[in-house]
């Protein structure tokens, strides 16, 4: 699945955010730097909107990735894995997503 398909966009300069790929409803994120989870939670807040945690996977506070290249066509290491929470687990690679086998 191409990643410019998943409405993918910076909702702040550290985090990104995709529609699911498995689902299409939930966002999934990375980002690319350390950050709390208050800090998280006021960047995509700013980013989305209130009710945020309603729509959002948000990453894990000691987590970060790196993300290569412009959208679409990004590469992000490692894996974004959502699967704790029943969503997508796998890999963006030149914006093509593939789902961990």
């Amino acid at each position: 699945m191409r990643l410019a398909d998943l409405e993918p966009r910076w909702i702040h300069p550290n985090i990104f955010i995709f529609k699911c790929p498995c689902c299409g409803k939930m966002w999934l994120t990375a980002k690319i730097a350390a950050m709390t989870q208050k800090e998280i939670r006021a960047a995509i807040e700013a980013g989305l909107g209130e009710d945020w945690n309603e729509t959002v996977v948000p990453p894990r506070a000691g987590a970060a990735w790196r993300i290569e290249g412009e959208l679409p066509n990004v590469t992000v290491m490692p894996s974004i894995d959502a699967s704790a929470s029943g969503h997508w687990h796998g890999f963006i690679t030149n914006g093509e997503c593939e789902a961990v086998k």
